[in-house]
């Protein structure tokens, strides 16, 4: 089966246990042949969003409320701005460790910031019907956690590194 045509197969980065030219597959009933598992059947579709005007308080609050670590995050137009993750906020708001006396009042401070100064502007995208392989390689390439998925200007779901080990998991179980 040649996959000319398709998206740019996986190039894996080094010291990559994945090997080259390696595909996900699934099977459609009645499908004699399997195609490309697609980001569709992975990602987690209509996510949580907060919007950049929200406070960083607000997405530590729908972080736990949801149990996620990943909230894309919209402008005013609705359309999306950015991503704001569980890394981000340990980051720049408790500088990843745990903050004392002086800090603490700081970081209280800083929950009060609104997410356009601490989220990730412009995240990489990806759309629903790409295969899973081109997002493994994007979250390999660039170190990316999450990666919302885009049908044109709308976003319609977002796809983690957990999503990711759940499909593993499938596979070797």
């Amino acid at each position: 089966m040649s996959h000319e045509n398709e998206s740019p197969q996986f190039t894996p980065t080094r010291g990559s246990p994945m090997k080259e030219n390696y595909w996900f597959y699934e099977r459609g009933e009645g499908d004699p042949d399997p195609r490309p598992l697609t980001l569709k059947s992975l990602m987690t579709p209509s996510p949580a969003t907060l919007l950049v005007s929200q406070l960083v308080r607000d997405a530590m609050d729908l972080m736990t409320k949801k149990n996620i670590h990943h909230i894309p995050v919209l402008g005013k137009d609705g359309r999306l701005a950015g991503v704001v993750t569980r890394h981000d906020l340990l980051a720049k708001i408790l500088h990843g460790h745990t903050l004392t006396g002086d800090e603490q009042y700081h970081a209280t401070l800083d929950t009060m910031l609104p997410l356009e100064q601490v989220m990730t502007p412009r995240p990489h995208v990806l759309a629903p019907d790409d295969p899973v392989a081109k997002g493994v390689a994007l979250f390999l390439t660039h170190g990316v956690h999450c990666v919302p998925v885009m049908d044109g200007s709308s976003l319609v779901g977002i796809v983690t590194e957990k999503d990711i080990f759940r499909l593993m998991e499938h596979m070797v179980s």
